[in-house]
């Protein structure tokens, strides 16, 4: 039979439907039912326990290809992501649609990469990679290895000071605390600060703190750079160089180079002669003695709490402790710019007479030793500073051990102590000495 005469064949009719037939999708809808009648799911052949079991393989076969289809868009087996496991429960509340499942996966195209990036190797995984760069890195050095701690911060360093500044003193400011805090030596602020003695410093003066140890040199206008350098013991190009004196290279200045009257220059290194200084009253010896060893002498002339000539009592040797053992506390020793020891305790702790001596000096003083006792035994001379009050008189004779006041906080301290300070002859005259040379303290 050709093509032709099979077109003009009439068409098959279609079937008459039955109302119970079941429909082409296998299932019946409840409303096809009658009430109070059990649901009947038949298949082509009328068997509705047949039927039954062809719409569980059905819906299970659904779900399995889903499970399969989800598994397949996964990432690849190697992964160290492990698939989520899927509940019985879960599995029986997929919905099933028509929606064919793609044999292939959407193709997806990578990202460019750029070109100096390095790309990690074909036998590692991406994923894999990628979870080993969120893992936490180590927390603790290992033991059996070199370790280097990483840091994830910079830490600015100290930077000098570019120039000289002025310090304003503070009260409980002392002349070592001062030079501590900005890293210089006391000799580098006597040098530089316009201080007469170092013991008599009080809040409100100022202090001259130069950005390192040196002197800061003002020239005269006569004076060479070369010249300069040799008054303070260093090398003209050290001057010249320093980083201090960015005019001085900008002028392309050279050693011979005579500086204009006036000019500020650092000197990086360099040694004053200027000494420090201690409370130093005029002392007046009198005649036929020998810088009052032996005869009189009169300390701290114009000072209201000078006594006049005053003899000494012929020498000291050891000395006694001025405080009660246990009762204080040593918080500043003797150096370069302190010329005794200061005693801490509480105040009105009883002082008391290191040797026997006469007193040449009771009263308050401008030099920073507030109300102050002086005793001359001769070849020493003992200063008792800072008292709240004194029991003695001009011209006494005291013993040694005897009460002679009480420590205090008066004139230029910072709290209750007892500033003790020994003077000894030396080539005829007396200056501070280390008190812990005559004894422990």
């Amino acid at each position: 039979m050709t093509d032709s005469e099979q077109s003009a064949l009439p068409p098959i009719p279609e079937p008459p439907v039955d109302s119970g037939d079941t429909p082409p999708s296998g299932m019946r809808r409840l409303e096809d039912t009658q009430p109070g009648k059990p649901v009947q799911l038949s298949d082509a052949g009328g068997s509705s326990g047949t039927g039954f079991a062809q719409i569980l393989i059905y819906v299970a076969a659904l779900a399995i290809t889903a499970v399969a289809a989800l598994l397949y868009l996964q990432p690849s087996a190697t992964s160290n992501e492990q698939p989520t496991e899927t509940s019985v429960a879960a599995v029986s509340t997929v919905a099933v649609t028509n929606t064919p499942v793609p044999t292939d996966p959407p193709t997806v195209e990578p990202s460019p990469m750029p070109a100096n990036q390095n790309l990690p190797s074909g036998d590692v995984p991406v994923d894999v990679i990628a979870d080993l760069l969120l893992q936490a890195g180590d927390t603790a050095p290992p033991s059996d290895t070199l370790y280097r701690q990483q840091s994830a911060y910079t830490i600015a360093p100290v930077r000098p000071r570019s120039g000289a500044i002025q310090y304003t003193i503070k009260v409980g400011d002392t002349l070592e605390s001062i030079a501590k805090q900005f890293g210089i030596s006391t000799d580098s602020i006597v040098w530089n600060s316009d201080i007469v003695y170092v013991n008599r410093l009080f809040p409100g003066d100022t202090l001259t703190i130069v950005p390192e140890d040196g002197v800061l040199h003002k020239a005269s206008g006569s004076e060479t750079i070369q010249q300069i350098a040799e008054k303070y013991k260093v090398s003209a190009i050290r001057i010249i160089d320093s980083e201090y004196n960015p005019k001085l290279q900008s002028a392309g200045a050279l050693p011979e180079t005579v500086l204009p009257a006036d000019t500020l220059v650092m000197i990086p290194g360099g040694v004053s002669e200027k000494k420090a200084l201690y409370w130093n009253p005029p002392v007046k010896v009198e005649a036929g003695s020998t810088s009052g060893a032996v005869g009189s002498v009169t300390f701290g002339v114009g000072q209201a709490g000078s006594c006049g000539p005053t003899p000494g009592t012929g020498g000291a040797g050891s000395l006694l402790l001025p405080l009660p053992g246990g009762s204080y506390n040593v918080t500043r020793g003797f150096s370069g710019s302190h010329g005794g020891i200061d005693l801490a305790g509480r105040a009105g702790t009883t002082v008391f007479a290191a040797a026997t001596g006469n007193v040449m000096y009771v009263g308050w003083v401008t030099y920073g030793y507030g109300n102050v006792i002086v005793l001359n035994h001769g070849d020493i001379w003992t200063i008792y500073g800072h008292l709240s009050s004194y029991n003695v008189s001009c011209g006494q004779t005291v013993q040694a051990g005897q009460p002679i006041g009480a420590t205090g906080s008066t004139g230029n301290s910072s709290g209750p102590h007892l500033h003790f300070e020994v003077r000894a002859n030396v080539g005829g005259e007396f200056f501070p000495v280390n008190p812990t040379g005559y004894r422990a303290f």
